[in-house]
């Protein structure tokens, strides 16, 4: 080929890249800035500065392919811009889904932002709505969309376009994002196979993981107290009962330090020695399906397989010989499924205080289910186990308590935020007092009987402590979302009749735990032993292994999370 057949096809290529930009540089700067922000945002973030350019530059040179694509193929100019607005309208969708995350929580979409999506109802929609968007955020939204309106009414586009030297510059850009493109994939192509590159990937991902947990669901649900195997069982205690807290965090609690006096009857019980205070427990996860797969299961963060295919603790309660009560002030069903109605439906009995798609009962609070807990307790087995799921502290935090437990006020809150936050900080500390009163009616219901109580909450919640955000997210939690309370309480029977196991509780306060090894202690408790069963992971045997590692989103909590937060920790404990 000689040169001047060469440069005639470099001139035409030229050309048509050219043309492709005059034809669809608002379709372009738009789809790259959807694509573009939140990676960006957070590479920013970590320090990525060079690999910022290389990503930005080969996603820019990446939408001016498809760009060209969408021209090439698309004859009639009618599906040019139809095929371009249905592009455009799907990446704004996952770009406001990931805008959000990254606002709230300076995190990039995942597993468990998609399971939130899939497992809420409208009421918590709703509820999610309110603590988040306020009139801040909707003047964002407005305010950006005027500005897209006036650049289209402007054509400024246009304007940009009509420049002379306009075609230098598309072709200026052309070349460096092909020259990034493959710098990216040279010096970063590990980082970019470890990582989706674009929202549309990252949210693909996380929807196939969610779906096979859905899938996982179902699968359980077909495996009704299959292939439960007991090694041992000595199991005699008439009562167990797992009282299982929602979001609540520790570190907002009296009896833990906390400078409001919002846990009385836990710190009476405990002063009156009859209640044991576990004082450093985490959860595995920081949301509520992720928990309940691992606390229910031998699954934990060492294992090779699947959480759903291990043995769960109601089966095995059931094959033990108890009869089995799931009490719950969570919904009952989901559309998506959901792995707590799916070990309820395991329970010799199950009942639940709300039906999932009611739109009314915006405040139903946990003393509703005092009356299914007397109902229970009216038909009892010669043994029996109870799961009681509370809404604890779940957001919005106004909604989980009586107007009669508005005992705390903005005022009393000594965080150095704004009166806005401090309400809400002040309304999630009633929240916890008004737990606290719940789990201590629950606890008198058994008195009378021989009975062993452990109260744990599933994972914990961020209330404006380290940053300026509220809840719970799997993806970028920190220590306030998996710090979590753990309790044993038990009647003066038990204590008669299990002098030694009541022992073991008490030396074992102290011990650090991560409740993925759960199922553990409660077989423990219930002198039950299976294949899976391992003493070193019960926190009340003597053999309780303290030296295993705590990971937690493949960070090791006591070095990385725990230690890293201690400073900030004595400051807020120590305000007031």
């Amino acid at each position: 080929m000689n040169k001047k057949v060469l440069k005639m096809k470099l001139l035409s290529f030229g050309e048509k890249v050219q043309c492709i930009f005059r034809d669809c540089l608002g379709f372009i700067i738009t789809l790259f800035l959807l694509n573009f922000t939140t990676m960006a945002w957070s590479l920013i973030n970590e320090d990525k500065i060079d690999l910022l350019f290389c990503y930005g530059f080969s996603l820019f040179f990446a939408v001016f392919i498809v760009a060209g694509m969408i021209n090439l193929l698309c004859k009639k100019t009618w599906l040019k811009e139809t095929v371009k607005g249905f592009v455009l309208f799907i990446s704004s969708i996952i770009f406001g889904v990931e805008f959000f995350t990254m606002y709230n929580y300076q995190s990039l979409i995942g597993t468990g932002i998609i399971n939130s999506l899939f497992e809420t109802n409208f009421r918590e929609a709703l509820e999610f709505l309110d603590m988040y968007v306020g009139v801040k955020e909707v003047a964002y939204v407005v305010l950006s969309l005027v500005f897209f309106y006036f650049v289209r009414k402007r054509r400024l586009i246009d304007g940009v376009r009509s420049q002379p030297h306009f075609n230098k510059f598309a072709m200026g850009v052309f070349v460096i994002g092909l020259f990034y493109m493959v710098r990216m994939f040279y010096c970063y192509g590990e980082f970019f196979i470890d990582h989706q590159f674009i929202p549309f990937q990252r949210a693909y991902a996380s929807a196939k993981v969610a779906l096979k947990n859905i899938e996982a669901y179902d699968d359980l649900s077909g495996k009704l107290n299959a292939n439960i195997e007991l090694r041992e069982n000595k199991s005699k205690v008439k009562n167990v009962v797992l009282i299982l807290g929602e979001s609540t965090n520790r570190n907002h609690m009296g009896v833990y330090g906390y400078y409001l006096p919002n846990t009385p009857n836990f710190q009476r019980m405990r002063d009156n020695q009859e209640l044991q205070v576990f004082t450093d427990v985490i959860s595995p996860h920081s949301t509520t399906i992720a928990v309940l797969s691992k606390l229910f299961t031998f699954c934990n963060y060492e294992s090779d397989k699947e959480w759903y295919k291990y043995n769960n603790l109601i089966d095995i309660a059931n094959a033990a010989g108890y009869k089995t009560f799931w009490l719950s002030n969570q919904e009952s069903s989901g559309i998506w499924g959901n792995v707590a109605q799916i070990f309820a439906q395991h329970s010799t009995k199950h009942e639940f205080t709300r039906i999932r798609e009611s739109r009314e009962d915006y405040g139903i609070v946990d003393g509703e289910l005092f009356p299914l807990i007397d109902r229970a307790l009216l038909e009892p087995g010669e043994k029996n186990f109870f799961v009681i799921h509370l809404m604890g502290a779940h957001g919005l935090y106004y909604n989980r308590f009586p107007y009669a437990f508005s005992k705390f006020s903005k005022d009393d809150i000594h965080l150095d935020v704004n009166d806005e936050k401090k309400t809400i900080i002040a309304q999630y500390d009633n929240a916890v007092y008004y737990n606290d009163f719940v789990v201590n009616e629950i606890i008198n219901k058994f008195r009378d009987r021989e009975t062993v109580v452990l109260y744990v909450s599933d994972h914990g919640e961020a209330v404006y402590d380290e940053q300026n955000f509220t809840g719970h997210i799997e993806e970028n939690p920190n220590r306030h979302m998996i710090e979590i309370p753990m309790m044993i309480w038990g009647s003066e029977e038990f204590k008669k009749n299990y002098p030694e196991k009541m022992q073991h509780i008490m030396n074992s306060t102290d011990n650090p735990y991560m409740t993925d090894d759960m199922i553990h202690t409660f077989l423990d408790l219930m002198d039950i032993k299976t294949p899976d069963y391992n003493s070193g992971r019960s926190i009340i045997n003597e053999n309780f292994d303290i030296t295993r590692k705590r990971i937690f989103n493949e960070r090791d909590y006591d070095k990385e999370i725990k230690n890293g937060a201690a400073k900030e920790s004595d400051v807020i404990q120590n305000r007031g």
